[in-house]
């Protein structure tokens, strides 16, 4: 079971082959966009030369997938990554920071190309469907 950043889910709306394929073979069983992610893609498609074809697009990608939430199940998997960040001065953005609390705390792995962000989080199992 994995979680999608918004990175892959641009991917694939964009039409990037090897991610398309990715996701063809995976099937939407077990996969998962969160609540941020949405959010982030819904800011993309307000950017978009055509705002409602974009947030169409949008929509119609993400109706397949249940979406996780960041509530209270979320809330100790993000004390424990700041307070680590903190600690061992690393730090990602607010957003990756929930996105990777969520996974964890549904026990997911992440499908990202932002490897560099989330290879600083312990314990998190992060896959990209980029081919090279």
């Amino acid at each position: 079971m994995l979680l999608l950043d918004a990175n892959v889910c641009i991917d694939v709306l964009r039409g990037r082959a090897d991610v398309v394929a990715r996701l063809t073979d995976h099937g939407p069983a077990g996969l998962f966009p969160c609540t941020v992610v949405k959010a982030e893609l819904a800011y993309g498609a307000r950017l978009a030369p055509d705002p409602a074809r974009a947030a169409a697009l949008v929509d119609a990608f993400c109706e397949p997938f249940p979406s996780l939430p960041f509530d209270d199940a979320c809330i100790d998997a993000y004390a424990d990554l700041r307070a680590h960040q903190r600690a061992s001065g690393t730090t990602i953005g607010a957003n990756d920071l929930t996105i990777a609390s969520i996974a964890l705390s549904h026990g997911l792995g992440l499908v990202s190309d932002d490897r560099a962000a989330f290879a600083q989080v312990p314990g998190l199992a992060v896959v990209s469907w980029r081919d090279g």
